[in-house]
C-alpha cells in the first residue's frame, strides 16, 4: 500500500503500490470486510465504482455513493498520489487512447474529449504526464502536437461513468 489519501468514517481510501491502470483508488472497510475500487480521471472531475470484493458484509449503496462523492472532492490528492506511485511506470491511463478537441471559453481555450468511440478526426495520445503542483496534464499527440490541459475541465469517457 502506498499510503492513505483520506478516511471516511471507518473506510480507508488509498492507492496500492502494486496497482496498474486505469487510475483508481481502493476504499477498504476492514471491520465489515469489503474493499471497493473507484476509477477516476485526470481530465474530468469524475469517479465511479470500478470493482468490488467482499469477505463480510456488503456496503450500503449510500456508503458507496458517499465514497464516490468524497473521492471526487479529493481528486487532486488522488491524482497526485497516483502520479507519485505509478506515474513513471504506468502513467495516467491515456496513452494510445484517441482525443478530439474544439475551441471552448475556458482557462485552456479548448475542450478536449477522450471518447469511448472516437471519430475519424481523433488523434492518438502518444504520451501523457501530470504535474500535481499545477494540476495540469500534458499530452504528446501522434501528429506532433502537444496539449497542456487543466484537470477537471475536460472529458474522458469510460464505461464506469459513461452510463451515469
Amino acid at each position: 500500500m502506498a499510503g492513505t489519501i483520506f478516511r471516511l468514517g471507518e473506510v480507508q481510501v488509498f492507492i496500492a503500490a502494486e496497482d496498474h491502470p486505469p487510475p483508481h483508488v481502493h476504499a477498504r472497510h476492514t471491520a465489515q470486510g469489503w474493499i471497493a475500487r473507484f476509477r477516476f480521471s485526470f481530465l474530468s472531475d469524475v469517479a465511479a465504482l470500478y470493482r468490488f470484493k467482499r469477505r463480510g458484509r456488503n456496503p450500503t449503496l449510500r456508503a458507496l455513493d458517499d465514497l464516490e462523492e468524497a473521492i471526487v472532492r479529493a481528486l487532486p490528492a488522488c491524482r497526485a498520489e497516483w502520479w507519485a506511485t505509478h506515474g513513471g511506470r504506468h502513467g495516467i491511463g491515456l496513452v494510445n487512447r484517441r482525443i478530439v478537441t474544439r475551441p471552448e471559453a475556458n482557462a485552456d481555450g479548448l475542450l478536449a474529449k477522450v471518447p469511448l468511440e472516437p471519430d475519424r478526426g481523433a488523434v492518438t495520445i502518444a504520451a501523457a504526464t501530470y504535474d500535481p503542483d499545477t494540476g495540469r496534464v500534458t499530452l504528446a499527440l501522434s501528429d506532433g502536437h502537444q496539449l497542456a490541459l487543466t484537470s477537471g475541465l475536460h472529458i474522458e469517457e469510460a464505461e464506469e461513468w459513461h452510463s451515469r
